[in-house]
Order: C-alpha cells, then sequence, then structure tokens
C-alpha cells in the first residue's frame, strides 16, 4: 500500500532530525497501552500512521491504537521478547523518514514492500517476512449512483482514465504511484492524511478515492455514506519496516515470531477478528 516512494537516506535523515529536535515527531504523540516492560527487556519503539483501518486506527473511546496491524506486531514484539512503546505520526512522511533515520525501531502502516514501490524503499529500509496481500481498491459516496467500474467489482485504469473524473489519494503511498502511471487523464488530488482523503470524497470535491482496497472495505464498513466500487489487481505485499542494515538485528526474531504465529492460529483469529 503505502509508501515513500524514492524516500533518499539523506532526506530521511533531514527530515527525521528536523522531527525530533522539534519534540521527538512533528505531528506526533505516544500512546498510554504500552506495557510495563520487564527488568531485562529491551524497549522497541514502533511508530505508525492513522487512521488506515482496518489496519491502524484509533479507537474512538479510548484513543488507544487498534488494528490487525497494531494486535499482529504487538503480539510478534511480545513473543521476540521485547517491551514497546507507540507513536502515531500524522504524517507518514515523517514516519518513513524518522524510521530510516534510526528515530523508530519499526514502521507499522501497511506498507507495501514489493513492486518498484518495494525496491525503492529497500534503498533505506529493511523489511520482515511479508504478513499480508492486498491490492488497490476504489472508494466513493454511497449516494454516487455513477457505475466507475462496469465490469463485475473490477476496476481497471481503462474503466477509471477518464478525463471528466477527480481523483483524491495520500501522498506517498502506492495509491498514488498507480494513479501517477495509470490515469493521466485524470484530475489527480494528491493530500497528506487519509482524513483529508475522506473530507475531499464527502464534500463532493472529488469523484472517488483510490486506496488500498481492505482498507475501502474498513472505511466503508464502518462509514455508511461511503461504498468500495470495486478492486484494482495490484497484488501488493506488506511488511514491517526496521532501519537499512537492521541495526537492532531484530528481523530475524520478528519472521520467527511471525512464522509461529502463522503456524499456531493466531494469525487466522487476527485476520477474523479485523476482516
Amino acid at each position: 500500500m503505502r509508501g515513500a516512494k524514492g524516500v533518499s537516506a539523506v532526506l530521511a535523515i533531514v527530515i527525521a532530525v528536523i522531527t525530533f529536535v522539534a519534540g521527538f515527531g512533528v505531528g506526533s504523540y505516544l500512546f498510554p497501552q504500552t506495557p510495563a516492560p520487564g527488568p531485562e527487556k529491551e524497549v522497541l519503539l514502533l511508530g505508525t500512521n492513522t487512521p488506515f483501518p482496518p489496519f491502524e486506527s484509533r479507537n474512538t473511546t479510548s484513543g488507544n491504537l487498534e488494528g490487525f496491524d497494531i494486535d499482529l506486531i504487538q503480539t510478534m514484539v511480545t513473543r521476540a521478547g521485547y517491551a514497546y512503546e507507540w507513536r502515531d505520526f500524522r504524517d507518514f512522511t515523517a514516519l518513513l523518514a524518522a524510521t530510516a533515520a534510526e528515530g523508530v525501531d519499526i514502521a507499522i502502516g501497511a506498507i507495501t514492500m514489493n513492486g518498484a514501490t518495494g525496491t525503492l524503499r529497500n534503498q533505506t529500509l529493511d523489511f520482515t517476512d511479508p504478513y499480508y496481500e492486498a491490492d488497490q481498491g476504489v472508494l466513493k459516496l454511497t449516494a454516487d449512483a455513477t457505475d466507475y467500474c462496469p465490469t463485475a467489482n473490477d476496476c481497471t485504469a481503462t474503466d477509471l482514465n477518464d478525463a471528466a473524473y477527480t481523483v483524491a489519494v495520500q501522498d506517498i503511498t502506492t495509491s498514488l504511484y498507480w494513479a501517477e502511471a495509470e490515469l493521466p487523464d485524470v484530475t489527480l488530488v494528491v493530500l497528506p492524511s487519509v482524513s483529508q482523503v475522506l473530507q475531499a470524497l464527502s464534500a463532493g470535491n472529488v469523484d472517488f478515492v483510490v486506496i488500498d482496497h481492505p482498507a475501502a472495505v474498513g472505511i466503508a464498513g464502518a462509514n455508511p455514506a461511503f461504498t468500495v466500487e470495486g478492486t484494482i489487481q495490484t497484488d501488493e505485499l506488506y511488511g514491517f519496516a526496521v532501519p537499512n542494515n537492521d541495526p537492532k538485528n531484530i528481523v530475524e526474531k520478528l519472521n520467527t515470531a511471525l512464522a509461529a504465529i502463522r503456524t499456531d492460529g493466531t494469525y487466522d483469529t487476527l485476520v477474523a477478528k479485523w476482516f
């Protein structure tokens, strides 16, 4: 899904330094759900960017982080023998840059690790084994009767690439990169957060949104004003990101924990809970 296309090491360091000097994270804040670490457990700083349901969002009552990614990585980190703290970056660019600059130990956020975007990202980040496969999706207003994807529930570039359409995407995501490459004729509106993308759709400023399909389903499930029009087949793999060259040597431990979670049924339980 989401990711930093061409985030260079230099850019990552510059953004992260500015971020930390300005108070350890521009537009970010800690959440109180951190478990009490044991006396000998190393504490890892986990970074994310909400909202992006069902992978990561904030509970409207408690304010705590929740979602598939949240449950999965907390289980992986705990099984690997670590404690953890959370930081929610409102800016996805800052999250990835801070991770590349070793200011965040693990970046969590439905981050695509394969394809052209994954190749660029691997220049500044390392990844765990993939934990989820997803496609892009088209999200529209339920009240909009326009048939953007006439072929069943499959949406193609041919269907969507119409000069009459205005399309919103989140910045530095694979949604943006797909739209830039495949929808040259549309008017593309690029916004920094999912919240702003949905606001633009709600206000009628755009015709539809291109976003990761699982997120589109999660958003529509939580708000009947939105409907998933269809799926764009992109076959993206999500991974958890760590700084380049894995300076804390945690990827192997996380992969071992992930494999065990898949084997013992925990992974399937989380999938059933969140999807």
